[in-house]
This record gives C-alpha cells, sequence and structure tokens, in this order.
C-alpha cells in the first residue's frame, strides 16, 4: 500500500491572494486542515506567475508570504510545511527570467514548473524548454494532459522527454474530474513512460482540492501501488534532494 503520509505536493495554490487560489489567510488554513487532515505532510506552493497580470508576484513577495503562512500553521499546529514555488506561466521572456534568477523555482531547486498555454502551437515553449535544459536547467511542464496540442499529438513532447523534460500530470485528470480528453492524454502520457509526477493543483476546499484518502486509494487502485508511490513520493523526494 502506498502512503499518503509520505506524498509531497508539487504543485499546489495555497498561498492567500496571490492568484485564484485562497483569497484570504482562512481560506488558505482551510486547505492546510484539508492536506493535513488526510496526513500529508510537505507541499510546494506554486502560484501563478503570469508575466504582465495581477497573477506575478515577485519571489520576494512569495517568499514573503510562504513564511508567513507557515508561522500561522505553526500557531494553529497545523502539521504542514509549505515550500516556495511558482506555476510559471510560458511568455516570450520565460528563459531570460529563470536564467537570471528572477523566478522561483520549487522549493529552492533547480526543478522549474512551467504552464503552457492552453491553447495554439507549444512549438516556443519547447524550445525555450530545451535551452533550459542545455543550460543545466531542470523543467517540468505543468498538467500537459490539460493542453490542447498535447492532447492531439503528445510526441514532440515526449520527444523532448528523452533530453530531461519532466511532466506533471493532475490527480483530478486520472479521477475523470476533468474531461474524457484529459484523462485519455493522461493515460497515453503514463504509458509513454512520459509522467513524472502526479499533483494535486489545489486551488480551494470545495473543489479543485487536496486529495482525500478516498482519491489516494482510488489512483492506487488505477495505477498501482509502485506507479503511485514513483509519481507522488519517490520523484518528489528527489525534486527536493536537488540542488
Amino acid at each position: 500500500m502506498a502512503d499518503l503520509s509520505q506524498f509531497i505536493d508539487i504543485h499546489s495554490h495555497i498561498l492567500p491572494g496571490l492568484d485564484d487560489g485562497p483569497k484570504n489567510l482562512a481560506e488558505s488554513t482551510a486547505m492546510a486542515r484539508c492536506y493535513a487532515g488526510a496526513g500529508i505532510r510537505t507541499i510546494i506552493a506554486t502560484p501563478h506567475y503570469i508575466n504582465g497580470t495581477a497573477w506575478a508576484a515577485q519571489a520576494h513577495k512569495v517568499r514573503e508570504t510562504v513564511n508567513e503562512l507557515n508561522r500561522h500553521l505553526a500557531r494553529e499546529q497545523i502539521d504542514l510545511q509549505i515550500h516556495t514555488g511558482m506555476e510559471i506561466a510560458y511568455h516570450p521572456k520565460v528563459t531570460e527570467y529563470i536564467s537570471k534568477n528572477l523566478l522561483l523555482s520549487l522549493a529552492g531547486t533547480t526543478y522549474y514548473l512551467i504552464e503552457p498555454s492552453f491553447q495554439g502551437s507549444q512549438e516556443h515553449l519547447l524550445h525555450s524548454a530545451r535551452t533550459l535544459l542545455q543550460a543545466g536547467k531542470k523543467i517540468i511542464i505543468a498538467h500537459a494532459e490539460r493542453i490542447d496540442a498535447f492532447q492531439r499529438d503528445p510526441r514532440p513532447l515526449l520527444q523532448l522527454v528523452e533530453r530531461g523534460l519532466e511532466i506533471q500530470v493532475n490527480m483530478d485528470s486520472f479521477l475523470d474530474k476533468f474531461d474524457e480528453r484529459c484523462q485519455q492524454t493522461a493515460w497515453q502520457l503514463l504509458r509513454a513512460g512520459g509522467v513524472h509526477y502526479l499533483a494535486s493543483d489545489a486551488h480551494a476546499t470545495k473543489h479543485r482540492c487536496p486529495p482525500t484518502p478516498a482519491d489516494w486509494d482510488a489512483l492506487e487502485n488505477l495505477l498501482g501501488v509502485e506507479t503511485l508511490t514513483n509519481l507522488c513520493i519517490n520523484n518528489p523526494r528527489r525534486l527536493l534532494a536537488a540542488s
């Protein structure tokens, strides 16, 4: 049996007031209670960074908010550790910004979580990812199964996996909480060896929420103990150990 308490969630919108996640500290605390209530102890906060929009908190603001939330959770005796990160929406300067350390990696490692545009060609994104990989950065594509271009043809994405690109898939896609195309693409990527992380992409407590023990059991039945352990525990643990 895979151990839910060892799950490390590398994609979570738990920080208050920075994006379309919790609006305030009370809502963030409620999310934290969901995580802790399920036995989950470690997550990475990945607020959206969408250049030129209101959802583009600077690195220092994200660090400050994570520190404040960790202190608050300690006072509330909620056993959850939150690391810093960002979900970086692709834009033409993403390579420059990451190279100049203007954007946050996941938990202070060399791994960056990049979100593709939901529509349109991903040619420029993949070119940027290739450039960053060649420069020694480690790139994870967020919820690739939800992206139209990859749903139609995942081969260009999978070809870059052979060069070190990694892929994160949302748990809810396997649990059929999005749509059929997401579920089908998630399975296609998994069977091709192109999924490295399962994460919640949680935003709230009523919908798109942290995983429950029932969700975990369902995923174990669908994927098997070994796959679930690798994608949710072993690979995230390797990520946190990276420098």
